[in-house]
């Protein structure tokens, strides 16, 4: 008996980016430049990475782009990037959390960069790991980028929690657990349709939603 399939992974179509920013064509002898830019949801514009990018140099044909949380390493346009990537290739990204948010990935991506020859710009912050001065600073700020996930992480769930409980969000504090409006949502599968199940307002249900949202823009 075979076990359970997982989803399928959606295949990386290559798109050129779109920019207003008028690329510079690189001169003969200067190293190839790739760029790589996302954002944690669809909704969300990465267009201010992407006219950083052009305006650093990256091509926009040789941009890929992600519409994905940074929590985990398996993203389409980035596993394309890396494989595209060759020696004394560049790895121009807008800034550091645009690679990842965990210290662990982070350390990792860098030393296979590192082993495959491989240099990284980061346009934001003075990375640059062309020399040992360049890898060290970017181990500092990788550690820094860790703390920092983490403690706007405490600090949205606080603020959650003490909004609620003085019923700044969705006015009175709901009877209902996270738990037990999911469980109305998927059965349903509509706000309307939970909310019957429940016996509240819609309100009630869209406002949790949109906590459920802020925890997990800030979590990206």
């Amino acid at each position: 008996m075979q076990g359970k399939r997982g989803p399928k992974k959606k295949p990386y179509i290559h798109k050129i980016a779109e920019t207003t920013v008028k690329w510079k064509k690189r001169k003969d002898g200067e190293p190839m430049m790739i760029g790589y830019a996302r954002v944690s949801m669809n909704d969300q514009s990465n267009q201010r990475q992407i006219d950083s990018l052009v305006e650093y140099g990256v091509a926009p044909e040789d941009i890929f782009q992600d519409k994905q949380s940074g929590k985990t390493m398996d993203r389409p346009a980035w596993q394309a990037c890396f494989r595209d990537l060759q020696k004394d290739d560049w790895l121009v990204i807008y800034s550091l959390d645009r690679l990842g948010r965990n210290l662990r990935d982070l350390l990792d991506i860098e030393q296979q960069l590192y082993e495959k020859g491989i240099k990284l710009k980061v346009i934001c912050q003075p990375i640059d790991t062309s020399n040992a001065g360049g890898r060290h600073f970017f181990h500092m700020l990788a550690s820094q980028a860790q703390w920092e996930r983490e403690w706007n992480w405490e600090r949205t769930m606080h603020g959650l929690s003490k909004a609620r409980d003085r019923g700044s969000i969705g006015g009175q504090p709901s009877p209902f657990s996270d738990k037990e409006i999911r469980a109305a949502l998927r059965k349903a599968k509509t706000v309307s349709g939970a909310a019957k199940i429940l016996k509240c307002a819609k309100v009630t249900i869209h406002r949790r939603m949109k906590e459920w949202e802020a925890a997990k823009e800030a979590a990206a």
